[in-house]
């Protein structure tokens, strides 16, 4: 398992950055555990309510895509007996020092306390994706339906919906509201699917199919599972047909879900899609001073600057880098400044290309050209995608840590012979080629290079 854990930070430093990375997941420890269950020590109560509200969803996701089968978590603090951890609303608490510790926020629906529309911060990049799902609380089934909001890693999609559900909790009562992540949803199906019982098989559609509002994190992963697939577009078809409401995130418009089902796709798009971007300057600016602000942090303005202009790709870089601050702040006995900020983080955020993504190269690379993800990872010719493609990858090469193979694998499964001819042409390119020149600029201007 520990072997697995070091493959699973890698593959997270890459998703959802170094600064999350260093702050929340590199101080968990391995234990010892079975081949289907992996064991994580935390040090602290404080660690692990943080993990089991923001992250919880995100490790199982990368432990389980590595280890290629389901992997169960249990987290426990160091030195406690450990105790299973799960976001599902049926087990809400943990034994830990053998006492009772309610995950923090977590009820029978599954919702957040915290994860209000009043902790999020609007802006440009997210204003369609937050309007869209104000609207949805204030009058569920009459406006979108389904709502579907996507964008990249740590960006604030888990956030909206969490916050659909409590302000509509809030504002009627007595309204049947379910948040579920997607790996939530496939491991019911699987289960119901092998207990061989009509009864589980009925009690597992009940759960999902007699609400009054789904909210489902994630559905990208439901792509490939072909039975969870009809399980999902049954439960889908008898939600709205009965004029429930349904939200979603996914890290894709659904059409470029291609491993999902074109009935589904379809469903998807029946009401609103809105993208959430990355935060621009002045949004980061905002983010950094409302979470310093819940955190009791006086963040000096240089400091404010210097997180703000290195740390571009999401929200969850932010809040990890503030941790990190605070907590070497008080271990240290120095106050945060500049220096501090410098000492502690510069290390990290100063490495060339590790705010970016291949996604996020991906789709600014698509945006610019006014292309499908689909069309990058695709098959077709013409140089008006395969110019864009060999850009692309240009772009990931520079900016990326991934192998030329492991790049062939995310532009479509090409061989990295590929990638290397793509590289070389778009290098000769831009020394003969103005609109080239133009165009790899704007492209990384975007991406805040």
């Amino acid at each position: 398992m520990q072997r697995l854990w070091s493959e699973t930070l890698g593959k997270l430093r890459k998703t959802t950055g170094h600064a999350v990375v260093d702050s929340w997941f590199a101080p968990l420890a391995v234990l010892p555990g079975s081949d289907t269950e992996m064991h994580l020590a935390v040090p602290d109560h404080q660690f692990l309510d943080y993990i089991s509200t923001h992250h919880l969803d995100t490790i199982r996701s990368a432990v389980e895509t590595i280890a290629r089968r389901p992997i169960a978590l249990r987290l426990s603090v160091q030195g406690a007996t450990p105790a299973s951890v799960t976001h599902e609303p049926r087990q809400g608490s943990l034994a830990i020092d053998g006492r009772p510790s309610e995950i923090i926020g977590h009820h029978h629906d599954g919702l957040v306390e915290q994860l209000t529309f009043d902790r999020f911060v609007a802006g440009i990049s997210n204003q369609l994706a937050h309007g869209s799902a104000v609207a949805v609380s204030e009058a569920p089934n009459s406006v979108f339906n389904p709502l579907f909001i996507y964008g990249g890693v740590g960006i604030g999609k888990t956030h909206l919906l969490h916050a659909i559900g409590l302000a509509t909790r809030q504002r009627f009562p007595g309204t049947r509201i379910l948040y579920v992540s997607a790996a939530t949803f496939i491991d019911d199906v699987i289960h119901a699917m092998r207990s061989g019982s009509n009864n589980t098989r009925s009690t597992v559609r009940d759960r999902y199919r007699q609400v009054d509002l789904l909210l489902v994190d994630d559905v990208q992963f439901l792509q490939g599972k072909d039975r969870t697939q009809e399980e999902f577009f049954h439960t889908f078809n008898a939600l709205h047909q009965s004029g429930k409401q349904i939200a979603m995130t996914g890290d894709r418009f659904p059409s470029e879900l291609d491993q999902l089902e074109q009935r589904l796709r379809n469903r998807f798009e029946w009401g609103l899609v809105a993208e959430i971007k990355a935060p621009d300057r002045e949004l980061r600016c905002a983010i950094l001073l409302q979470k310093a602000s819940q955190a009791g942090i006086s963040l000096p303005v240089d400091v404010l600057h210097y997180l703000a202009d290195h740390l571009r790709n999401n929200v969850r870089e932010l809040e990890g880098a503030l941790n990190k601050l605070r907590a070497h702040s008080r271990i240290g006995k120095r106050p945060i400044d500049l220096q501090l900020a410098r000492d502690v983080l510069g290390p990290i955020i100063d490495l060339p290309g590790r705010n970016l993504t291949v996604d996020a190269i991906q789709r600014a690379a698509a945006r610019h050209f006014g292309l499908r993800i689909t069309d990058l990872k695709g098959d077709k010719k013409h140089r008006s995608v395969a110019v864009p493609r060999m850009i692309a990858m240009s772009l990931a090469r520079k900016y990326t840590e991934l192998s030329y193979p492991e790049l062939g694998r995310v532009f479509g499964g090409r061989d990295h012979s590929t990638v290397i001819h793509a590289c070389k042409r778009i290098e000769w390119l831009l020394q003969t080629d103005t609109r080239v020149q133009g165009s790899v600029q704007a492209i990384e201007s975007a991406l805040g290079r």
